[in-house]
């Protein structure tokens, strides 16, 4: 009897596991199909749901991007790509955007903002609608994207929140010192910020002044393109920042919106201008558009330099693509991109705030020797940060943009750990050690550093520092002292690196796909392929995506999974069976990972 339950329940487990393969199979054909088929019809308003925006160059969702085909969420920039292509489509009509909710930073508000003055000539309407434009929060962001719209509305309870910007830090040092944990470490020079969280209790001077000088530049952006597009003095704008927040009502008193009408409303009225009898959303369009993209030879490869930058391979996050940069994931995607014909030029995302500097020296490496050797046009697009490490990497591109509210910069180093043996010893917990050499536990937490490792700490940093600095001062053709006065470990925004000659111009992903274009003005058509591809969804869990083929990593990460399986197969098996003692003793029989 217990022979036959043991068969049974093999058999059902093998029917339930290929109806998962093909359920998740028939998904991705399903989607296919069903892209292939769509189109839009004429006379059709694009409706732009900003809250579905979600992610810079892929859309941040559930497991392997499986919500996304069941959504409408689309990235940034598939979002500025599809508005370009919007403006020239007959059957598109105008633009409605809800902006209600604005999940985004300000730099890829500003993206975002400037996609939506290119639309507007067209000639086609572009109007803005959100529900309020902050409740009970800061309504900045919201306002400073609708601004750019021709018409704006919001309901009768509605309210407009532009109170100008503000930054908080947080400080441990009170903590720590009660919890009798010392933080030992430098940093190079004093505008470099990052430790001051474990070492002070306040704004330093220098902190202050960078953190005022980054909102302060921020907010002279939003004033003046709010001035512009609203034909309201720079003034006014900064008077309302200081306002509490304005009710419907008084904000159509003082020019900042078109009326107080409800969403269907507003619908009404484009309807009435456009003519309009269909509504697409911003994803369907996406499918539409790129299932015809598909087929343009010629190509320009995306690829995004996300998170905290490190050794090794990217970490993968529940939608299956990288949440931070590896530098072997990153050098392998760049050479594979190098490597294929068709396409002609590279544009790096970089959206990184720092990490490890031998990580960031690979990439930069890299990408040095591509633009040394003249293989293939290489261009930086800065995203809402590229600081720190993710200044290092774009250093020796062809050309770096930068949004005017991107934060960059950051050009210095820190180097610390926390000595925590009191503060164990406060629990009743002690520790001892041998070692084999003087130096060995330098970095333990549990040892302090004498004199001469102090010295090695603060030379290291030195090292660190003038390294960095030199190779900025190189890729931007500038001499070490003057690029030194622009580093000191301060961040700055686009605008201001701009005027620093840290970066080449100010502009985004646009105007980064534009460079790149004109670089080959005989080829009429390109697309956009984004790195990691979508179909390499299993060579990412196996390990394989874009390592330079490593083949001893992707071998040993394909056979702890498939002992992952195994021993889930034999738990599950034995919770059922108890007294199966063959399953037993098959428990040892797995593959030995090296």
């Amino acid at each position: 009897m217990s022979f036959l339950k043991k068969i049974i329940f093999r058999f059902l487990m093998m029917v339930g596991l290929l109806t998962i393969v093909m359920a998740i199979s028939a998904i991705f054909i399903l989607k296919n199909v069903i892209s292939m088929r769509k189109s839009i019809d004429e006379d059709t308003l694009l409706h732009l749901n900003v809250s579905a925006i979600s992610g810079d160059v892929t859309t941040d969702s559930g497991f392997f991007a499986f919500e996304n085909m069941f959504s409408n969420r689309v990235s940034l920039i598939d979002t500025l790509q599809l508005i370009e292509n919007a403006a020239e489509d007959e059957n598109i009509t105008g633009i409605f955007a809800d902006v209600s909710s604005v999940p985004l930073s300000f730099s890829q508000v500003e993206e975002l903002r400037n996609a939506i003055e290119k639309f507007k000539k067209s000639g086609k309407p572009a109007y803005a609608w959100g529900d309020s434009f902050g409740e009970i929060e800061n309504g900045t962001r919201h306002y400073y994207l609708a601004s750019v719209f021709d018409k704006i509305y919001t309901q009768p309870s509605g309210m407009l929140g532009l109170n100008g910007l503000s930054s908080s830090s947080i400080f441990f040092k009170g903590a720590l010192e009660k919890l009798e944990i010392e933080p030992i470490g430098s940093k190079r020079e004093e505008y470099k910020t990052y430790w001051n969280m474990f070492t002070e209790e306040k704004y330093t001077k220098e902190h202050e002044e960078a953190v005022t000088g980054v909102l302060d530049s921020i907010f002279n952006k939003i004033a003046s393109d709010i001035s512009v597009s609203r034909n309201i003095s720079k003034e006014k704008v900064y008077k309302i920042g200081d306002s509490m927040p304005l009710t419907a009502e008084k904000s159509m008193k003082y020019g900042l919106i078109d009326g107080i009408k409800y969403r269907e409303q507003v619908l009404e009225a484009l309807k009435t201008e456009t003519g309009y009898k269909k509504r697409t959303s911003v994803g369907y369009y996406r499918d539409v558009v790129f299932s015809e993209t598909r087929k343009i030879e010629s190509k320009i490869a995306l690829i995004e330099l996300p998170g905290t930058i490190h050794r090794g391979a990217s970490d993968i996050g529940p939608s299956g693509y990288h949440q931070s940069s590896g530098s072997s994931t990153i050098t392998g995607m760049i050479r594979r991109a190098v490597k294929d014909e068709n396409v002609k030029g590279i544009i790096l995302r970089v959206n990184s705030p720092g990490g490890s500097v031998v990580a960031s020296e690979t990439i930069w490496n890299e990408i040095k020797e591509i633009v040394k050797e003249n293989k293939k046009p290489i261009i930086v697009s800065m995203g809402s940060v590229a600081a720190s490490g993710g200044y290092y990497v774009s250093m020796s591109a062809e050309k770096i943009f930068a949004n005017d509210c991107t934060i960059t910069g950051s050009i210095g180093v820190i180097m610390g750990k926390f000595y925590m043996r009191d503060f164990f010893k406060k629990l009743g917990i002690t520790f001892d050690a041998v070692s084999t050499g003087k130096n060995t536990r330098i970095y333990s937490p549990m040892t302090k550093l004498d004199d001469i490792q102090k010295e090695y700490l603060e030379k290291s940093l030195d090292n660190i520092y003038e390294t960095f600095v030199k190779r900025a001062a190189d890729g931007r053709k500038m001499e070490y002292s003057e690029m030194e006065k622009n580093a000191k470990g301060r961040v700055w925004t686009g605008t201001d690196a701009k005027k620093r000659n840290l970066v080449d111009e100010t502009g985004g992903f646009m105007e980064a796909l534009s460079y790149i274009k004109n670089r080959f003005p005989d080829i009429e058509e390109f697309a956009v392929v984004k790195y990691p591809r979508p179909e390499r969804v299993l060579a990412i869990l196996l390990g394989r995506d874009d390592i330079a083929y490593e083949q001893e990593r992707f071998s040993s990460r394909f056979i702890r999974n498939i002992n992952g399986l195994a021993s889930f197969y034999l738990q599950l098996q034995r919770s059922m069976f108890l007294k199966d003692d063959e399953l037993l003793r098959l428990e040892d029989k797995r593959i030995p990972v090296k």
